[in-house]
């Protein structure tokens, strides 16, 4: 019975074969494991920056579509690794009947294609034949005007048709310089920026016309994206003035460097904008 039960044991070379195969299977499953969570990994960070790419591509696009004519302005400033692009979206269009054109001066202007859903306060900026930024953001280039604080019947009985009043300027009436081809004028909402500071894209809004373009807005911003590399000779934003064949483009170059061992991932889209001054 002594002797069956030593035959029942493990020789010391035995119990170091079985470490030994453990150890190379347990290599070999960690490895595989090793292998598993960083295939997931790199996925995730793709799928990461691809849906925030295009959420900020998809928005950015839309608002531009959105925009006065003429109000794009982009600076970069390479050394800082800032570039802004500013724009104006448009609250509200139509066309007006009568408008004071220089040199005559007045408090009002007569516009047809106001209804209930007129949207214009004190304060806000209305434009008409914009051709250049200066036109939009510099209200002394006579082709934007303020509103006043209230609206006149124009007494033709028609609810579609008034005199909306227009603030003086530098102590002077209201005036433009030249008309609309269209008789078109643009209700402006407040400038929007978005600005890549770094690896990060920022949304702003809500800070105001400035003459000279902020770099960026001092005021607080939306991350719309991060993970964008720094290109000197890859600006992320250019413009295309529109000419007698097209209309202005604006070209949007973005490129995002990945963590992990793996290309960089680029977005490269045009958004067209309308010329209708």
């Amino acid at each position: 019975e002594l002797v069956m039960r030593r035959r029942l044991g493990f020789t010391l070379v035995e119990l170091m074969l079985v470490i030994v195969l453990l150890g190379i299977m347990a290599i070999s499953v960690t490895r595989y494991l090793e292998f598993g969570v960083g295939m997931y990994s790199q996925s995730t960070e793709v799928q990461h920056a691809l849906q925030q790419g295009r959420f900020a591509l998809e928005r950015l696009s839309r608002e531009l579509r959105q925009s006065a004519p003429s109000s794009i302005r982009i600076t970069e400033d390479v050394a800082n690794g800032v570039s802004c692009l500013e724009f104006v979206p448009v609250a509200q269009s139509g066309v007006y009947a009568n408008l004071p054109l220089f040199p005559l001066r007045r408090d009002w202007m007569s516009v047809v294609s106001l209804d209930s859903a007129w949207s214009g306060q004190t304060g806000d900026r209305i434009t008409v034949y914009p051709t250049d930024p200066s036109h939009i953001y510099q209200s002394s280039q006579l082709r934007t005007a303020i509103l006043g604080t209230q609206n006149l019947d124009d007494g033709d009985s028609n609810v579609h048709t008034q005199q909306v009043r227009l603030a003086p300027q530098a102590g002077l009436a209201a005036t433009f310089a030249t008309e609309s081809p269209q008789k078109r004028f643009y209700l402006l909402s407040q400038p929007v920026s978005y600005c890549r500071s770094g690896s990060q894209l920022y949304r702003y809004s809500n800070y105001g016309f400035q003459v000279a373009q902020p770099m960026p807005p001092a005021v607080t911003a939306e991350l719309m994206a991060e993970g964008l590399s720094k290109f000197p000779t890859e600006p992320i934003f250019r413009y295309d003035s529109p000419v007698l064949t097209r209309n202005a483009v604006v070209h949007l170059f973005w490129r995002f460097s990945l963590t992990q061992q793996q290309p960089d991932l680029f977005f490269n889209h045009e958004v067209h904008l309308p010329n209708v001054p």
